[in-house]
C-alpha cells in the first residue's frame, strides 16, 4: 500500500518537474520571439488602421438606412400594438355600433305631410 503511495508521489513530482521545465521553456521562447512579435504587430498596424477606417466608412454610409429601418420598425410595432389592443374590443364596438344604428333608425322624427 505504501509502495503505491510512494510511486504516486514520485509520479506527481515527475509531472511537476516536467511542468516546471515546460514553463521555463515557454518563458525562454516567449522572450526570444518577443521582438519578432512586436515587429509583426508594427508591420500589421497600417493594415489594421485601414480596416478600421473602412469599417467606419461603411458604418457611416449605412447609418441612414439603419435609421430608416428602425423608424419603419417602430411604426410597425406601434400599429401592431394598436391593433392588438383593439381586436379584443371588436365585439363591444360592433354591439355599440348596432345599438347606435337602431336608436338612430327608430328615433327619426315623424314626417308631417303638408297641406
Amino acid at each position: 500500500m505504501f509502495g503505491l503511495l510512494a510511486l504516486g508521489a514520485f509520479l506527481l513530482c515527475g509531472v511537476m518537474l516536467l511542468g516546471l521545465i515546460g514553463g521555463i521553456l515557454k518563458l525562454v521562447f516567449f522572450l526570444v520571439f518577443l521582438p519578432l512579435r512586436i515587429l509583426g504587430k508594427l508591420i500589421a498596424l497600417p493594415f489594421l488602421a485601414v480596416g478600421f477606417f473602412l469599417k467606419l466608412l461603411f458604418g457611416v454610409l449605412l447609418l441612414p438606412l439603419l435609421l430608416v429601418g428602425a423608424l419603419i420598425g417602430i411604426v410597425g410595432l406601434g400599429i401592431a400594438a394598436v391593433v392588438g389592443l383593439l381586436v379584443p374590443l371588436m365585439p363591444l364596438l360592433i354591439a355599440g355600433l348596432l345599438v347606435w344604428g337602431l336608436v338612430k333608425l327608430f328615433s327619426r322624427p315623424a314626417v308631417v305631410p303638408r297641406a
